[in-house]
């Protein structure tokens, strides 16, 4: 049995029991107590459990809430940030913008600018920009995953190989500053991976209660960042570590 299925077969163990032993492990896959460990840790640098002593256990995922009722939280900070992040972006310009409900908010302030090319997944974009024909708007396709009103699967991911963007505007449920960037449903991550590779520069919209947790699945590390665009009820050293890792920041101040 490969590495890759029998760590599949191990993640699909741990979503049903929450719990696994080395012991156990070994027993099932008939393989040695090290290579378990190896398929543990590589799990668990992809953020879907925590190795314990003897075993592992399973990261508890937060509620992947629909779209509309996580486009009720925080409204004031993302319109902030949705403000800032337009700033960076000049007619002519061609960005990926990522599923979310900041990057929603983003596409609003993008009406205007000449010559822009915008790549999403995002339905949402695709609804706010569709009428605009100073903009060329490109959607992935893919699987339509209801939650999030996004493309997800292989054929969005491929489709986002094809091309190179000056930037991509993401989305991240949590952010912890030693693991990197979390989501928390498995089936964004390919595509959210394959943004990255796709663009030269790579900006976090991301308010501040996405910040100091980890979710299910990890996207990347923080070396991936080029930008975080945040608010400024982020802790007031977060601003400091993140540009120790030569990521720059930008505090979007909510108006009012």
């Amino acid at each position: 049995m490969l590495a890759a299925e029998r760590q599949a077969r191990i993640v699909h163990l741990i979503t049903l029991q929450k719990t696994v032993t080395v012991a156990e492990l070994c027993k099932r896959f008939s393989v040695s107590d090290m290579t378990v460990r190896r398929d543990l840790q590589r799990l668990e640098d992809d953020g879907i459990l925590v190795r314990t002593h003897g075993g592992a256990v399973a990261i508890t995922p937060e509620q992947d809430a629909a779209f509309g009722v996580r486009e009720q939280s925080f409204t004031e900070e993302k319109e902030a940030i949705a403000r800032v992040a337009a700033s960076l972006i000049r007619p002519g310009d061609t960005v990926i913008l990522d599923a979310g409900t900041t990057t929603a908010r983003l596409a609003r302030y993008l009406h205007g600018k000449v010559g822009l090319t915008v790549i999403t997944t995002s339905l949402h974009v695709l609804r706010e920009l569709g009428a605009d024909d100073q903009i060329t708007l490109i959607a992935t396709g893919g699987t339509v995953r209801q939650a999030t009103l996004s493309f997800v699967g292989s054929w969005a991911e491929e489709m986002l190989s094809r091309f190179h963007a000056d930037a991509l505007f993401m989305a991240a449920t949590a952010v912890d500053l030693e693991r990197g960037l979390f989501n928390s449903n498995v089936y964004e991550i390919g595509v959210k991976q394959q943004m990255i590779r796709s663009a030269h520069k790579v900006i976090l919209v991301a308010d501040h209660s996405k910040f100091g947790k980890q979710s299910t699945a990890k996207i990347a590390g923080l070396e991936a960042l080029d930008c975080i665009i945040t608010d400024q009820q982020v802790p007031l050293d977060l601003p400091v570590a993140l540009r120790e890792h030569d990521i720059e920041v930008r505090l979007a101040s909510v108006q009012g």
